[in-house]
């Protein structure tokens, strides 16, 4: 056996026999400010949520606003690519939504809200002439019918050349608690990247990017000995982030829940 092959054995013998440290890993915990928990959502993402989810507010009187009066050929009901035509101040060559009253908002005391827009498409301006509008309709997840309101799109979000370009999730400044009254499209049970409609607003210090809790009240429970009648603690279900707040209402953008959210759930911002 030559001496580089028996030096080779050694060596190896002796990296066998060598007893190697061990580390272990144990689980840390690392507190994350509530801020960072949540990335910003890009302005393209919230323009979308916008497009859709719209509100003609209390005072505000829907008769004042541009509407469509007819269709091409006495059409009743148009479509993508369809040529209709509306009254009312309309931006020149602007692109629009159409839509549609929907429900109407109202606080726990039956005081007003707000009412729903539905959003049925889209159309541009193509000419006016003696207060007419003749639009083209771009795309229609409906049928666009007569007295249906126009409303620009521009005035949904900045301008292109804003700084603006995400909604930064954070916390309010002060304290703030609601619920939420209403899921736009009337679904019942809500889920993340869901749209829901809140009872508070601007007036109460609601700013988009805002983010609350989701609180839902326990269940009523019968106390075995004395049978009272308990309410269980309220768990925490989830997060919404503001994406558009009107003066009474808002709508927000659930961004996280651990359970099936309902209308009725509590929002507020978190206790420390």
């Amino acid at each position: 056996m030559s001496l580089a092959s028996l030096t080779l054995m050694i060596t190896a013998a002796f990296a066998w026999e060598t007893p190697q440290r061990v580390v272990k890993l144990s689980p840390q915990m690392r507190t994350v400010p509530q801020q960072e928990t949540m990335a910003p959502l890009p302005m393209e993402a919230v323009r979308a949520f916008l497009r859709e989810h719209r509100v003609i507010e209390p005072g505000e009187p829907p008769q004042e606003l541009a509407y469509v009066v007819g269709g091409e050929n006495q059409r009743l009901m148009s479509g993508a690519g369809d040529t209709l035509y509306a009254r009312g101040e309309l931006p020149a060559r602007a692109r629009l939504g159409v839509y549609r009253m929907g429900e109407a908002y109202v606080s726990a005391t039956g005081a007003p809200l707000g009412t729903e827009l539905i959003n049925i498409g889209e159309v541009r301006q193509l000419s006016s002439e003696g207060g007419i509008a003749r639009l083209e309709v771009l795309s229609a997840y409906q049928e666009v019918r007569n007295n249906d309101i126009l409303l620009p799109l521009d005035s949904l979000w900045p301008d292109a050349q804003s700084s603006e370009v995400s909604f930064k999730p954070r916390l309010p400044l002060n304290n703030i608690a609601g619920q939420i009254i209403a899921v736009p499209g009337g679904v019942r049970f809500i889920g993340r990247l869901q749209i829901v409609a809140l009872d508070i607003g601007t007036q109460n210090g609601l700013q988009p990017g805002h983010v609350l809790h989701v609180g839902q009240q326990g269940e009523l429970v019968n106390d075995p000995r004395t049978q009272e009648l308990l309410q269980l603690p309220t768990t925490d279900a989830g997060k919404v982030m503001i994406v558009k707040p009107y003066s009474q209402m808002s709508y927000a953008l659930v961004m996280q829940a651990s359970r099936v959210l309902a209308v009725g759930d509590k929002v507020g911002t978190p206790t420390p």
